[in-house]
């Protein structure tokens, strides 16, 4: 499943159907160097703020072009300075992979001292009211973010929030991005967005063969069970606060970029 295509053809169909008029906020956390969230929430019509300590030439370009208001800071837990470990991947570096978790499968030994700022801070500082997508991609300090939710008045939810889990091996491994540390990380995202009262979730994940799993975290036991696939190698979980949306619309959204429609029919036909 090509991953990132997958979910910004998502986003593009069901965006406007959470927010038709375009009066909540779109976040984009962790831009990186390719697959700009950013660029499409602004392309949809939506005020946009791009949150990413490390921006490239070409997404400060993007940021000017629509414009998108770009904080150059790393969303943390606290307000003043953090450190931030390099990212690297195949020996070579990439920022893609950095993280301010020391532990971080893809961060390196290379280190800066980046300004970081707490949830509260950032939806104090670009004055959001309603928040429409938070998509979220920050190398294992995804719930560090997420748990700041709790804290959230109803009316401050996102509708949509979108982050990223595994990484580095598979989950059967139990290695990297699928450590226990990394791994009871993702669970407490999906645990405090349960609590919060999301539902319909959608997960697609990199692994070959697999398709996008369509199902509702309130259900979900989440001390007993997991959504994973036992090969998942890494992915986006996205789950919705006050909406869902049928199972055929969104295999049939993803079909082309791997599992698909036709894989998820005969699923069905043979459960």
């Amino acid at each position: 499943m090509r991953v990132e295509a997958c979910c910004q053809v998502l986003l593009e169909h069901l965006l406007p159907d959470l927010d038709p008029q375009r009066q909540g906020l779109c976040v984009d956390v962790g831009v990186g160097t390719f697959a700009f969230y950013c660029e499409l929430f602004a392309r949809l019509g939506f005020t946009t703020v791009a949150v990413e300590p490390s921006p490239t030439d070409k997404l400060r370009t993007v940021c000017r072009q629509y414009p998108i208001r770009l904080i150059e800071q790393c969303l943390s837990d606290r307000v003043g300075t953090q450190t931030l470990h390099m990212g690297q991947f195949a020996n070579l570096a990439n920022s893609n992979f950095s993280s301010l978790a020391a532990d971080w499968f893809g961060a390196s030994s290379t280190t800066c001292q980046v300004l970081t700022l707490d949830l509260a801070t950032l939806l104090e500082q670009v004055a959001a009211t309603q928040i429409t997508a938070f998509k979220l991609d920050i190398e294992g300090w995804e719930s560090v973010v997420i748990q700041q939710f709790a804290a959230l008045p109803a009316e401050r939810l996102p509708q949509m929030v979108m982050f990223e889990y595994g990484g580095g091996s598979r989950r059967n491994q139990g290695e990297k991005g699928w450590s226990p540390k990394f791994l009871t990380g993702t669970m407490d995202c999906l645990q405090t967005l349960q609590q919060r009262g999301y539902g319909f979730s959608i997960m697609v994940d990199y692994a070959a063969g697999t398709q996008p799993k369509v199902f509702d975290l309130q259900a979900l036991d989440l001390a007993r069970e997991a959504p994973f696939y036992p090969n998942g190698v890494y992915g986006n979980m996205l789950c919705f606060y006050q909406q869902q949306f049928s199972a055929e619309r969104i295999q049939s959204i993803c079909a082309p970029y791997g599992g698909g429609l036709a894989n998820w029919l005969v699923s069905k036909l043979v459960s």
